[in-house]
């Protein structure tokens, strides 16, 4: 039984549209998975998940530290000494890049919105899947006789790419399998984005704290103690005021860019098998809004798991990852 030790994951680089663009990827199998990670976060945050996702066997048995913290298992699994060994399911090819803004790729040149990234997930697809010689050759002849077929019959055929969106992710992954169907095979939705909702009461007067507040912490002395403040502030109200505090300028714009946009009305667009993967605890992307999707999305199934939060696909890797490898078997 072949296996590979975790300095199988690659890392690597490509232009994109000008951008310099990183991310992980292993597996050399026909079945692309391209994996949207969230807002906040890069490719790092799934390096578990990306060696479970080659285990679905489960023959992957990391060492018993391998709860400690998110980036001593980075650094393990890059490491020589490295313990944990998946065992390669040869059907898949997996690719987690780092999005343009997120990790190592480099920040939008202009204020993207969700249908600009949708554009940047399509050409890194295109670049990241092309074949050389004979393959190349093979693959334009049956993409010519596919084309004439649905030509005649007028049907759209889907590829094998199975796409995964992880919260922010996960409203470009609706936005895609709504302009791309045909492109994609399998849709998976972990604590997506893209159910706008009204702000509760609490938001409401941080909301008025925040933008007031601007004036208050001016004054020399007390603005010594707006960062403090404003992580108090962080610890109480939405993951997305620390999210945006973070940000660059370009980001915090992009931010608000994609906050904006209400993808209700895209869901019962979709048209392709659709799993949905939520943690029980979700409180940035609550399970009501999974139940929501659930209900749009015609051919869709919803997962929940219990003791998880939105974190589920970098707190519980092993857990998601057997989930949506029993989908991807079943399916086949």
């Amino acid at each position: 039984m072949n296996s590979v030790n975790p300095q199988k994951i690659s890392e690597k680089q490509i232009q994109i549209n000008g951008l310099n663009v990183n991310y992980k990827t292993i597996g050399n199998g026909k079945i692309p998975i391209v994996l949207l990670h969230g807002w906040g976060v890069s490719s790092d945050k799934y390096l578990e998940l990306i060696c479970w996702l080659h285990s679905p066997a489960g023959l992957w048995s990391p060492s018993a530290s391998h709860r400690k913290s998110q980036s001593e298992n980075a650094r393990r699994l890059h490491s020589p000494a490295g313990t944990m060994e998946p065992t390669i399911n040869s059907k898949f090819k997996i690719l987690v890049p780092d999005l343009p803004g997120f990790g190592k790729s480099d920040e939008p040149k202009e204020n993207w919105d969700l249908d600009d990234y949708v554009e940047f997930v399509d050409e890194f697809i295109k670049k990241t899947s092309r074949k050389g010689g004979f393959e190349l050759v093979k693959n334009i002849l049956a993409k010519m006789q596919e084309t004439q077929i649905q030509r005649r019959t007028n049907i759209c055929s889907p590829s094998d790419l199975c796409l995964i969106g992880h919260s922010f992710g996960g409203g470009i992954a609706i936005k895609y399998a709504t302009k791309y169907p045909e492109k994609i095979d399998k849709l998976i939705l972990t604590g997506a984005r893209g159910i706008k909702r009204k702000l509760t009461a609490k938001q409401r007067v941080l909301f008025i704290i925040a933008k007031t507040g601007k004036l208050f912490f001016s004054l020399p002395i007390i603005n010594n103690f707006q960062k403090l403040v404003y992580k108090l502030f962080s610890k109480i109200a939405w993951k997305r005021k620390k999210d945006y505090y973070n940000a660059t300028p370009r980001m915090k714009e992009i931010m608000k860019n994609v906050l904006a946009e209400n993808l209700m009305d895209c869901l019962d667009k979709i048209k392709n098998p659709t799993l949905l993967v939520w943690g029980r605890e979700d409180k940035t992307t609550p399970l009501a809004d999974g139940e929501i999707m659930n209900e749009k999305i015609k051919n869709s199934e919803l997962v929940v798991v219990d003791d998880a939060n939105h974190r589920l696909p970098y707190q519980k890797p092993k857990e998601f990852a057997e989930i949506i490898n029993r989908t991807l078997t079943n399916t086949d």
